[in-house]
């Protein structure tokens, strides 16, 4: 994804949770309908009257601040752990090379080139398209999938760095022997761009979770940001080289060392066709 893109663009996992709001407003309505015969019963009068009224209306916006601040506190809020996606079913080797993680036999026929940010939201709706069919394609044989971990939105959280910190987790992940499901796990429960992300804290769980050892711990905890930075440049350089007019984000595709349009909803189908050939 681009970071010059205008808000609301893409649409991302917003996690909004509105448990009460009903319950809320019942209950509004019924101590609105108590301070009216209230104020009826007690004056009798117009001056009875006027005071219900303005009680109603001050109550009205008590409770609509209460209901939108509790909402508006929600946006984006994280549980407190985060859940691991269900094992794939398939297996595949996965090896770290330089600034890449690589899954898959290497003398595959096709090799697929995958550069995200675990803050893109678009990056998020790829994996959920692509995921299986990728993973499978690496069991089979059929491709070598490898993955550039970037931080193009290392700026689009609260506090800032967690696409950089979920970049450096996953060379983590890859040396721990847990890389697919931390991978699917951190975009399945994807955090909400321009909110809260994953903690250090977060990311160690996970990894011991799924069977990693104290030092993948020590691994996230020590952080990659230089190396983050530098490939995330590297990168940027390369597929300008490729295509001077073409602008680098997230997700960019290469396949067999060629920019593809993702937005061609056969592109996968037709690069694994061409590994028969």
């Amino acid at each position: 994804m681009n970071p010059s893109r205008e808000p609301g663009q893409f649409e991302g996992r917003e996690g909004y949770v509105v448990g009460g709001a009903e319950r809320v407003e019942d209950k509004r309505k019924r101590q609105a309908a108590r301070a009216v015969t209230a104020a009826r019963g007690g004056g009798g009068g117009s001056r009875g009257v006027i005071v219900g009224v303005a009680l109603v209306v001050l109550l009205a916006l008590v409770v609509g601040f209460a209901v939108w601040a509790q909402n508006h506190h929600k946006k984006g809020a994280l549980p407190v752990a985060i859940p691991a996606v269900p094992a794939a079913g398939v297996q595949y080797p996965v090896a770290v090379q330089g600034d890449t993680i690589v899954t898959g036999s290497p003398p595959a026929p096709v090799t697929i080139d995958i550069y995200e940010d675990f803050m893109c939201p678009v990056c998020g709706q790829f994996e959920k398209l692509y995921r299986q069919r990728l993973e499978q394609a690496a069991a089979d044989g059929k491709a070598k999938v490898v993955y550039h971990p970037v931080n193009i939105l290392k700026d689009y959280s609260v506090p800032p760095g967690y696409s950089t910190l979920a970049a450096g987790s996953a060379f983590c992940a890859a040396q721990a022997g847990i890389f697919p499901r931390f991978h699917d796990s951190l975009f399945e429960h994807q955090p909400t761009e321009d909110g809260p992300g994953w903690t250090v804290a977060n990311l160690q769980q996970l990894g011991h979770y799924l069977g990693a050892s104290d030092g993948f711990g020590r691994c996230v905890q020590a952080g990659a940001q230089q190396r983050i930075d530098t490939s995330t440049e590297n990168a940027s350089r390369y597929i300008r080289a490729l295509e001077p007019d073409h602008q680098f984000g997230t997700p960019t595709v290469l396949v067999n060392g060629k920019l593809i349009k993702i937005t061609d909803k056969n592109w996968l189908t037709q690069a694994l066709n061409g590994a028969r050939r």
